[in-house]
């Protein structure tokens, strides 16, 4: 199972066709908002709206299931204070595996309630002086991995 994960790319279109083109044996594309683009740029990705997403809305959240692994996706923007606790705590309630959100512009993986909370960083720039990036999860046995990329 192979899952990408990315968000923040504020509009830029060249990054969702280099993930796109990198990793065509993906199981499922997952896009943590603000795109800032139509929906026809976003096709393949399960996408959720930001809170830069002005002109196009996308779903506030959504439920995803890949090959039984279930993945609750967010922007993140609506989570104040500890977000990786909040974003676990909707997790659990949504009997969720992986928590996938975006908005910080920062790489952040760690587990929190059982769930893995993965922010991909941004496509577009990061706050923490890293370069754009994105993120791959695998199920490795009962286990995931993440990789880290870094665009191009």
């Amino acid at each position: 199972m192979k899952i990408v994960v990315c968000g923040d790319n504020h509009g830029l279109i060249s990054p969702l066709e280099e993930i796109l083109n990198k990793h065509p044996d993906a199981d499922a594309y997952i896009h943590c908002g603000d795109s800032e683009l139509p929906p026809e740029y976003l096709e393949r990705f399960h996408a959720v709206t930001g809170n830069n997403d002005y002109f196009y809305k996308y779903p506030e959240y959504l439920i995803v299931d890949v090959k039984g692994i279930k993945i609750y996706v967010t922007h993140g923007h609506q989570y104040y204070g500890d977000r990786v606790d909040g974003l676990s705590s909707t997790a659990v309630n949504h009997h969720c595996d992986i928590a996938c959100y975006g908005h910080t512009h920062v790489f952040d993986e760690r587990y929190a309630k059982g769930v893995l909370c993965l922010n991909p960083g941004s496509l577009r720039y990061n706050r923490d002086g890293t370069n754009p990036s994105y993120a791959v999860i695998e199920k490795v046995g009962d286990r995931f991995e993440i990789t880290r990329f870094e665009l191009d």
